[in-house]
């Protein structure tokens, strides 16, 4: 019973990353890309239906001339493993050749990413867009305190290495920067929304994340979301990429924090 109540209490975990899909790849012959590469790095969250929803929109980025790459690179060894894996990746598919490269880095990938970028293995990086959460950027602390050894089974060290790990902003004067901050909880931050405020009050203006930006939108989604409904900020993703700026539609309006999403919440398991 203990047995099975342990891997149903494992699979439960939603907080951080789910069984990687495939990389992802152009269907295209390696000595002819396009003029761009867009180099989605997934973090904590994605799985088969983020794959799915990514490789969805491949079409419609190659009519653009633009080159999808997903890397399944997160590592349970922690950071610097995951950094590792992410340069050889890049290495391995010449993102070089393309006269630009783009990036949309999920929370996890922007706390891999940025050291690396300051390195010379994307000399021609023109444009990186952030996934930003007051409400998620809390979770791997939550797994640190609330769940330390349930997370170490399933994902190993490299949530607590987020936990753990100020933010390194991307400071390259030439690399322009766009920022989507989600504005709803998963439910993962709804079961622990008593230990999540107590990690002091959310803040959501753009400023607050430390990064430096040209734009900034809000997002009406959570984290899971954003994975399995990328197709929603797609056009605004095409938008910063061709100008630098998001779609003039687009969300810039600050919102609040709001106590509505949270039910009260329950006892951690597994401690």
């Amino acid at each position: 019973m203990h047995t099975v109540r342990l891997g149903v209490v494992i699979s439960c975990c939603t907080f951080a990353l789910a069984c990687a899909g495939a990389t992802v790849r152009p269907k295209v012959a390696a000595s002819k890309p396009s003029s761009d590469a867009l180099l989605v790095l997934p973090g904590f969250g994605y799985n088969h239906a983020g794959e799915e929803a990514l490789r969805s929109l491949a079409p419609s980025m190659a009519a653009e001339a633009i080159d999808l790459y997903v890397p399944t690179f997160v590592s349970r060894s922690g950071l610097a493993q995951s950094r590792e894996r992410l340069a050889a990746f890049i290495r391995a598919n010449h993102l070089e050749r393309y006269e630009r490269v783009h990036v949309f880095a999920f929370i996890a990938g922007g706390w891999a990413f940025n050291p690396l970028a300051a390195t010379d293995v994307l000399p021609n990086l023109s444009t990186v867009v952030y996934d930003r959460s007051p409400y998620q950027e809390r979770a791997p602390r939550i797994a640190l305190d609330k769940l330390r050894w349930l997370a170490w089974i399933k994902y190993g060290s490299v949530v607590f290495d987020v936990a753990r790990t100020p933010y390194v902003p991307m400071t390259a004067p030439a690399v322009r920067i766009g920022l989507v901050v989600e504005t709803e909880p998963t439910r993962f931050i709804q079961r622990f929304a008593e230990t999540a405020r107590g990690y002091g009050p959310y803040d959501f203006a753009c400023e607050a994340f430390g990064q430096p930006f040209d734009d900034c939108l809000y997002a009406s989604l959570n984290h899971d979301q954003l994975y399995t409904r990328f197709s929603e900020v797609w056009p605004d993703l095409l938008a910063f990429i061709r100008r630098g700026q998001f779609t003039d539609s687009a969300d810039r309006a600050l919102p609040e924090a709001s106590d509505q999403h949270f039910p009260v919440e329950s006892p951690a398991r597994g401690r």
